[in-house]
This record gives structure tokens, C-alpha cells and sequence, in this order.
């Protein structure tokens, strides 16, 4: 981590394996951006992070017709302890694909993520990890 100072709160710069450990295991949801029909949205997904990419599944709608051809999305995770004011945040930059091949959607649905939204889960988006960074303020 390398400190940054406003003045007023120290703010840490993570690594790049630092940031890939939070998104790995310290959250579980998370919010997908990206533009669809020349809005832009951020929806939230429960998901699972691999060391090159992020996968969460969904239903028809929205999400699945935005991603279909592939497009550049930014998908962010953070924690927050308002009361100690410290907290995290990391950023991913990548490309947002519908998973079609059989053995990885098998492996995916043999896994441990099961939406928390859709009954089955029948379609998979996968984020490449193109570029990802992340930032804490500690504890004091």
C-alpha cells in the first residue's frame, strides 16, 4: 500500500494483489456499469472473483441483452465502517461476455455461487479483469 494525503485523511493505494484478495474474499455483491441503450446503469450482483475474471448469473432482461456482444463494463465492491471512518473500495475495468461454452458453464453451476435473484441459473456473465486498483482508508 502507498499512503496518500488530502490533508485531512490518509488514503492508501492497494496493490494489485491486495485489491484482487478483497474482491475475492471480502464481498459478495457487487455493482455492474455499463451503458444500454444509451443509459447508463449500475445494478447490483452477488458474484464470484477468479484471478482473471469476475462471474455472476442472471436471468433475460436487461443485464444478459447489455452483455451479449461483449462491452466494456466497470464493476466495483467496497466495505465501509462509518463509524471508524475507514473502509475500502476496488474497481474493475473489463469486457462483459455471456459465458456459452458447456464445460465452464458446468464447472460454474457446480460451484458455490447460486443467485440470490434468479431461480436457476441458466445464464452466466463473465468480466474479463482487465485492469483493477482499489483504495483504503484505515482505521485510526
Amino acid at each position: 500500500m502507498s499512503p496518500m494525503s488530502d490533508g485531512r485523511t490518509r488514503v492508501n493505494e492497494l496493490t494489485r494483489e491486495e485489491a484482487l484478495h478483497l474482491l475475492q474474499h471480502q464481498s459478495y455483491v457487487g455493482r455492474i456499469g455499463f451503458m444500454f441503450q444509451g443509459q447508463l446503469l449500475v445494478l447490483p450482483v452477488n458474484y464470484l472473483a477468479e484471478a482473471d475474471a469476475i462471474f455472476f448469473c442472471t436471468t433475460e432482461g436487461t443485464k444478459l441483452s447489455a452483455v451479449r456482444d461483449g462491452i466494456e463494463v466497470a464493476f466495483e465492491v467496497d466495505s465501509s465502517r462509518p463509524l471508524y471512518h475507514s473502509g475500502w473500495s476496488v474497481l474493475v475495468n473489463g469486457t462483459a461476455t455471456e459465458v456459452t461454452d458447456a464445460d465452464e458453464l458446468d464447472r460454474l453451476r457446480r460451484g458455490p455461487l447460486k443467485s440470490w435473484a434468479v431461480p436457476s441459473s441458466q445464464h452466466w456473465v463473465r468480466i474479463s479483469i482487465d485492469s483493477i486498483a482499489g483504495r483504503q482508508i484505515p482505521e485510526s
